[in-house]
């Protein structure tokens, strides 16, 4: 129900801001604001502008936005995402029998009267209510006061309860505990407390859990100071959040307060995980805290600053204007902008909470699986259904280690891939490896990209790793990779608009990493060179982690030392700065491990073509050097 509130004023927020308000606010004011906070370069034609409508769709930025007093109070309920409504205080779910009671809300007039989950409520005030419906839940609400009688059903009796409806406050975060010993953080948004909330919670029950799952799906996000506290709660004393200014200028934010709790961690995430919800995220990933498990999260790495009659009186009454103000990095100094939360275990949304169950719930003692996604190992529930399981296996890169006792309980684990573990345990999965990269150096990496979903294959299970790799092939890895469309017109007079390559292309020169070979031509068929593809890597790692592109900047302003210019002597004078990021500001990511790609930046020719196995543990490199794939 919670989650459903939550997106209802979403949706209504939505439908508020597409209508065009009358605004205090002038073009003129609104521009003043714009050219102290935006974080973007304001284009010259918004100067032009006629209206605020107007202005910000040349701004080209989701995110800024005129609010009257009515949206901007719209907005503040949804970032605390609290609901206080009149009722009996359950949760319920709707089903052919009737409602099915999920939860008693703490204070409601239900969990007074001793109402349990698992209840059924077959009427309400003499009506039935089988199958449930809509029209059915408006029965249970009502004026504060007033009473009303239901009809439940339990363990084969019924019996009927007179309830007086009152007022129930629901948090935006709530912490139960699950059966086996796990911990249960249902986290929608990032209000004010929401960090007090979950230390509440933490303290209450820690000693009572072994693991605890944090579910953060459909959470948009809210303030990022809530966020960081939580990291400290899980985490301890750290630097969890870096803060870039419109001037590039990049602020670190410390919490030196102890971490309430060491249990494993598993977090849930989903597409509409975005902003707050990816920094926590990200910090807990990037720290090795604990294992993330969904789909793809947003990809809201820049943060707003709401400028209102608080911070600009002269401007705002009641009003405010929310403006794109910095973009943020996580922990590890890399961005969730665009590129968003990559899962540990990227598995279908229907799953999520089951698997993440599953890896709760097992133990070495009765568990024929064990999987050690991150610095704890975890045992699979035996009793988890065939189809958890199949999502779970297809989810499993090379690089997280699995065993499997042969399903003999208490029996010796012995190290084995998903394929391996699936045959000993008698289920079918769909095997996201390829099936034609065994013999090559960097099967790993490959094998990784495509468990991840990052990469693309010439022909079902087959990558064909030593085919060579054209500009505009690899412009569509990137798209996909970094999570990017194309939001302008084409660049390029030789990629058509409706070419299969067109939208990666464009979204990567918009972006600044790639360049065209001259005359306003891309040559998308030209096949790539080595000194290419490391410019191109050197200008994602840039793009993704602050570190690196002041790093680029301080080689772009300064001669590289003698020993460097020897090295790259080779190189035409375009490739070096984003070779020598490589080289040396990423060098853990790209040597000393044997799916990387280059162990030896000194054996590559720079112009010779690079393979299409050699493009995917470059890619891996980066995003693995970065922390964004295990």
């Amino acid at each position: 129900m919670k989650k459903y509130l939550s997106r209802l004023t979403a949706a209504l927020l939505a439908l508020v801001l597409l209508t065009a308000p009358a605004s205090a606010l002038s073009v003129s004011q609104a521009l003043e604001l714009l050219e102290d906070n935006f974080y973007y370069d304001i284009p010259d034609e918004a100067y032009q502008a006629q209206t605020l409508d107007e202005l910000f769709q040349l701004l080209g930025d989701p995110y800024t936005q005129y609010m009257t007093a009515e949206q901007y109070n719209l907005f503040l309920d949804m970032v605390e995402d609290t609901v206080d409504m009149v009722g009996i205080g359950v949760e319920i779910a709707y089903s052919e029998e009737g409602f099915l009671i999920e939860k008693t809300l703490s204070g409601g007039a239900a969990e007074e009267a001793g109402l349990q989950s698992g209840d059924l409520i077959v009427a309400v005030d003499g009506t039935s209510c089988a199958p449930a419906g809509k029209e059915h839940r408006q029965l249970l609400l009502g004026e504060e006061g007033t009473q009303v009688t239901v009809t439940v059903l339990r363990d084969g009796g019924s019996r009927d309860y007179v309830l007086t409806r009152r007022a129930v406050y629901i948090p935006n975060t709530q912490i139960s505990l699950l059966e086996g010993g796990v911990g249960y953080v249902d986290c929608d948004s990032f209000g004010q407390d929401t960090d007090e909330l979950l230390a509440e919670g933490l303290k209450q029950y820690d000693g009572q859990v072994d693991c605890w799952l944090v579910d953060l799906r459909d959470n948009g996000g809210g303030y990022v100071d809530s966020a960081v506290e939580m990291l400290a709660a899980v985490n301890g004393a750290g630097r969890y959040l870096f803060f870039e200014d419109q001037n590039g200028h990049v602020v670190g934010y410390t919490r030196r307060s102890s971490a309430l709790t060491d249990k494993p961690m598993i977090l849930l995430v989903n597409g509409e995980s975005a902003s707050a919800s990816e920094l926590f995220a990200s910090g807990v990933r990037d720290t090795g805290r604990g294992v993330i498990v969904g789909s793809r999260t947003y990809g809201k790495g820049v943060a707003q600053s709401v400028l209102d009659e608080s911070t600009s009186p002269a401007y705002f009454d009641g009003d405010c204007l929310k403006v794109t103000s910095a973009r943020f990095y996580a922990a590890g100094g890399s961005t969730t902008d665009r590129v968003g939360v990559i899962p540990t275990l990227l598995v279908d949304d229907g799953y999520t909470q089951a698997v993440a169950e599953a890896l709760a719930g097992g133990s070495p003692e009765t568990s024929y699986l064990c999987v050690i996604p991150g610095t704890d190992p975890f045992y699979i529930d035996p009793d988890a259904p065939d189809g958890v399981m199949a999502q779970l296996l297809s989810a499993l890169p090379p690089q997280v280690m699995v065993f499997s006792n042969g399903g003999v309980a208490g029996g010796n684990f012995d190290p084995c891939t998903p394929a391996q573990a699936a045959e000993k345990l008698g289920l079918s999965y769909e095997n996201r490896w390829f099936t034609d990269v065994e013999d090559s150096p960097y099967a790993e990496a490959i094998h990784a990209m495509g468990v991840y979903q990052l990469l693309n294959g010439t022909a079902p299970g087959r990558f064909s790793p030593k085919d060579k790799l054209t500009r505009a092939q690899l412009c569509v890895m990137l798209a996909r990779v970094l999570n990017v469309t194309s939001a302008g017109s084409a660049r390029f007079s030789d990629v058509a608009p409706d070419a299969w390559y067109a939208d990666g292309v464009n979204a990567m020169a918009e972006l600044g990493l790639v360049d065209g070979v001259g005359d306003g031509r891309f040559n998308p068929e030209g096949v790539l060179t080595n000194e290419e593809f490391l410019t191109i890597m050197g200008r994602m790692a840039r793009f993704l982690n602050f570190a690196l592109d002041d790093y680029g900047e301080a080689v772009e302003r300064s001669p590289l030392p003698a020993g460097a210019q020897a090295m790259l002597a080779d190189y035409s004078d375009w490739a070096k700065s984003g070779v020598a990021v490589l080289a040396w500001g990423l060098a853990d990511a790209l040597e000393g491990r044997g799916d990387m790609l280059y162990t030896s930046f000194a054996d590559i020719v720079p112009s010779a073509p690079v393979l299409r196995e050699e493009a995917a543990a470059g890619m891996y490199a980066v995003l693995a050097g970065l922390d964004i794939l295990p």
